[in-house]
């Protein structure tokens, strides 16, 4: 409930569907992101937001993702986010390379964009200092581990961002639509 740090809230989400599907199309193995930016706390609304989805997903897989991160699918994280933003792209496909390795997964969106996470750290010490936040009810996910962004930058014509240190976060999510 906090304001964000730099006065804006802007970053990326990137999704690796391990095992998945929307009615019969299965989506086991695809990546999307989602890029958004609001000029104040999420909640406020007023934000914009972008999709990328994984440039290997057939028709069918992208028609269903497409539906799923634009929140039309309803329930879940993407229609909380969809109802905040007043100026929502249409999804685009993008060659990802995506890399789930706790906190220090990467996300590359190919000539846009990159996001590399990594332990937050003691200042003093230089130990890894484990985080985790549990939301038995979270809307995103129930238990999030915290980390920090080695880098985050993102450039596709609408958004432009450059930031190190900021907050990031891993999870393994099960997510059932209504």
């Amino acid at each position: 409930m906090a304001k964000p740090t730099h006065g804006k809230c802007e970053g990326l989400s990137a999704f690796h569907i391990i095992e998945g599907n929307y009615g019969t199309v299965r989506l086991d193995g695809l990546e999307c992101v989602m890029v958004g930016s609001w000029p104040g706390p999420i909640h406020e609304g007023h934000g914009k937001l972008a999709f990328y989805i994984d440039d290997r997903a057939d028709e069918g897989q992208f028609e269903a993702l497409s539906t799923i991160l634009t929140g039309k699918a309803g329930a879940g994280p993407f229609e909380i986010y969809a109802s905040t933003a007043e100026d929502m792209q249409a999804p685009r496909r993008a060659r990802i390379s995506f890399e789930a390795k706790g906190l220090e997964s990467f996300v590359k969106v190919e000539g846009m964009g990159e996001a590399q996470l990594e332990p937050i750290r003691n200042p003093v010490t230089g130990e890894i200092h484990r985080a985790i936040i549990e939301l038995p009810s979270g809307f995103e996910a129930a238990r999030m581990e915290q980390g920090s962004m080695r880098k985050l930058a993102f450039n596709d014509g609408k958004f432009d961002f450059t930031y190190t240190g900021t907050y990031g976060s891993f999870q393994e999510t099960l997510w059932k639509g209504p």
